[in-house]
């Protein structure tokens, strides 16, 4: 869970690697499926607006591991085919940059759905609400000495 872009592809850096398969949702311009198209096997990247689709389309056209397609994310049955079609049914890692300031409980319900339809080994969100969420639920629980561990019985 990122904040930024800086840190979203900092962290993709880290974590992905050559044998992966993925399926990026909300490319954009395609900035971040470049990065992903030097580092992974296979990128299937996404974006529901037309102009953001036809601009990573023309920065992505050299990148013979990349599939650029025009989808709504939330259309996870057609996401589905293009998954078979194109990374064989596989997703390694999911990336999520759906809008930096998109509400975060849609967020998280979208990622649940391709978590149980994909079972990706990776998930990066990059999500400022949700990101800021977070960081003031660990500040409360590190203010109150509490920590994520399991409640014995």
């Amino acid at each position: 869970m990122v904040k930024d872009v800086k840190d979203y592809r900092r962290i993709a850096k880290e974590l992905v690697c050559e044998k992966d398969k993925v399926l990026e949702l909300g490319c954009g311009s395609g900035k971040t499926t470049l990065l992903l198209s030097k580092i992974s096997a296979k990128v299937l990247a996404l974006d529901r607006s037309p102009k953001e689709y036809l601009r990573a389309k023309e920065r992505l056209k050299k990148c013979l591991n990349v599939y650029v397609e025009n989808v709504d994310a939330w259309n996870i049955t057609e996401v589905r085919k293009l998954v078979l079609k194109n990374l064989n049914g596989e997703v390694d890692v999911l990336m999520v940059d759906l809008g930096g300031a998109e509400d975060p409980g849609k967020i998280l319900s979208l990622t649940w759905r391709y978590l149980k339809v994909f079972k990706p080994k990776l998930v990066m969100i990059k999500n400022r609400l949700l990101s800021k969420f977070l960081e003031q639920s660990q500040t409360l629980n590190n203010s109150f000495g509490m920590m994520n561990t399991p409640e014995k019985d």
